[in-house]
């Protein structure tokens, strides 16, 4: 009789443990959440760089245009136009240089284009910069974004 006696009290209070297989499947799931959280992580700074690049390209053209409006003689003679380049040796101007330059060194593979048309009544200026994004799938195209901005002068 006391021998049933202890297996029943065991078997009401006695804690055998965890098994292999009990900490083998909390790791695979607990490795399977870790990797959700490096995806997400990753997907994140993809969409940071992007975003910046972006701000790059927006705050670039919007200098140049104030810089057409300021010097607005200059920008109808043409001192300001300038085709589609990569190269910032090749601009017209020390203004252009300079803007150029910093468009180069501030996106990957870039290039600025600025063209003024029109006469002293109605002139319209536009600002355009090219550059490369990593794409964000394999099934995206080849990453080029462009962000171009015309106004009247």
């Amino acid at each position: 009789m006391r021998v049933t006696h202890r297996n029943v009290r065991c078997r009401l209070g006695c804690a055998s443990g965890f098994s292999l297989i009990e900490v083998l499947i909390t790791l695979f799931i607990l490795s399977f959440g870790m990797l959700g959280l490096a995806s997400t992580q990753a997907q994140a700074l993809r969409a940071q760089r992007h975003a910046d690049a972006q701000s790059q390209a927006v705050q670039r053209v919007g200098a140049m245009l104030e810089r057409l409006r300021i010097d607005r003689h200059a920008a109808l003679a043409g001192a300001y136009d300038q085709p589609c380049s990569d190269d910032p040796a090749s601009a017209a101007s020390a203004q252009v240089h300079t803007w150029l330059r910093g468009v180069v060194n501030a996106l990957p593979q870039a290039q600025g284009c600025i063209s003024v048309m029109g006469d002293d009544d109605l002139a319209t200026a536009t600002v355009e910069v090219i550059w490369r994004a990593p794409r964000a799938r394999w099934s995206d195209d080849d990453g080029q974004q462009q962000y171009r901005l015309q106004t009247r002068l």
